[in-house]
């Protein structure tokens, strides 16, 4: 296989495999006659990408140079981390790179980038072939129900509600509605759990056709991956998914150039964990209106007379250790109206009335007073030795 792409597609390439390498650590290349398809796969299986470049991507194609079968193409498997060395800013690539030979060679083991930058700077990438085998995953997009196309900008703008910590978003679609909520798992503790649920008007979308109403849910890293991917080529994004269980389909494509196929596999979203969270929400909601009417509910005034509040005083309380009586006849009738609790709620209204009046009021420290006007303290202090204006004159004779 040998192929030459022009210095604005490279750009393209570039943003390809940096997309390819936030699914997986190893990337699959495989040569037709009329285009050329790289694949990737995660550690868990969960999610596939498989974008293809058409023969009209390439300033010149040939799918087997090296090969004397007409029929077959080359395959090969590639670690990822060696494809990101030749295209470490794709960003620039464009402005710098002015011609990309790609060469595929089976006898040699290697997978050869040749980059040609501008001023005659030619950077030559050997790639060590890991393996001589194609990838290829089963699903399918073409007899589904739910269709919707729309622009990134809309799934971005909504994942930017959630939080850092979800790994996982729920899509509750039908004829009416497009919901977004974050995922959380059965076994964690809803009242310490953020939820988050955006719904999205079906007239936002730019279509939006759903034949059976579908609640899937798939991995965050790889969506926001692919969205980030079609923001970079300023594309739409189509999404194309059946019922629970089967894999939803992001496509992205630009015409006859290339097509981005991205596949997450869905799974069924814990009814439990959702009616709970609604039971937990619905009583929470019902015991702040019990609170509220409470509340607002005609109460008779009572000076410590709370049931709880006298059942406390009945037992050894720390509120009421410790406090300084200097009176011991004060000390008396303390206990007097203690021991009289019983006697009737009236005694105890007068007992306590007589107790709030007896306790004195807090002393003013004269330690703090004489620390701050010290010098007014001294015996031998004279007013008159003081010079200047006296801003504050004596309010008494004393």
């Amino acid at each position: 296989m040998k192929c030459h792409i022009p210095g604005p597609n490279v750009k393209v390439l570039g943003r390809t495999i940096h997309a390819l390498a936030r699914f997986g650590d190893e990337l699959y290349l495989e040569s037709s006659p009329d285009a050329i398809l790289l694949r990737t796969l995660n550690a868990t299986e969960s999610a596939y990408a498989m974008i293809k470049f058409n023969k009209v991507f390439f300033s010149y194609f040939n799918y087997n140079f090296y090969s004397t079968d007409d029929k077959e193409g080359l395959k090969c498997k590639i670690s990822m981390k060696s494809a990101l060395n030749a295209f470490k800013s794709p960003t620039h690539m464009d402005k710098q790179v002015e011609n990309l030979e790609i060469k595929l060679d089976p006898e040699s083991c290697k997978l050869i980038f040749i980059v040609k930058c501008k001023h005659g700077i030619v950077k030559t990438h050997f790639v060590s072939i890991l393996d001589c085998k194609a990838m290829q995953a089963v699903y399918s997009k073409d007899l589904v129900h739910n269709r919707i196309t729309c622009s990134q900008k809309i799934f971005t703008e909504a994942l930017g509600n959630f939080q850092s910590s979800d790994d996982q978003v729920t899509i509750e679609a039908n004829s009416n509605s497009f919901i977004m909520r974050n995922y959380v798992d059965c076994n964690i503790d809803l009242t310490k759990v953020i939820r988050t649920q955006i719904n999205i008007k079906p007239t936002e979308f730019d279509s939006y056709v759903i034949g059976t109403e579908t609640i899937i849910t798939f991995t965050l890293k790889e969506f926001k991956a692919l969205l980030a991917f079609a923001e970079a080529l300023s594309l739409p994004l189509q999404l194309q998914f059946e019922i629970t269980g089967k894999p939803v389909v992001f496509i992205v494509h630009n015409g006859t150039t290339f097509e981005a196929h991205f596949v997450l596999a869905t799974s069924k979203p814990d009814t439990n964990t959702q009616a709970s969270s609604t039971h937990n929400s619905s009583s929470v909601e019902r015991k702040r209106k019990e609170v509220h009417s409470k509340s607002n509910s005609p109460i008779k005034k009572k000076l410590h007379l709370d049931v709880d509040l006298s059942k406390c005083l009945d037992e050894d309380s720390h509120l009421f250790n410790y406090i300084d009586i200097p009176i011991e006849k004060d000390l008396n009738n303390i206990d007097k109206s203690v021991h009289n609790k019983t006697t009737g709620s009236q005694s105890i209204l007068h007992d306590n009335m007589e107790c709030d009046n007896i306790i004195p009021g807090s002393p003013t420290s004269k330690i703090k007073i004489k620390a701050i006007f010290k010098r007014c303290f001294e015996s031998t202090f004279d007013p008159r030795s003081i010079q200047g204006l006296v801003l504050a004159e004596n309010s008494d004779s004393e």
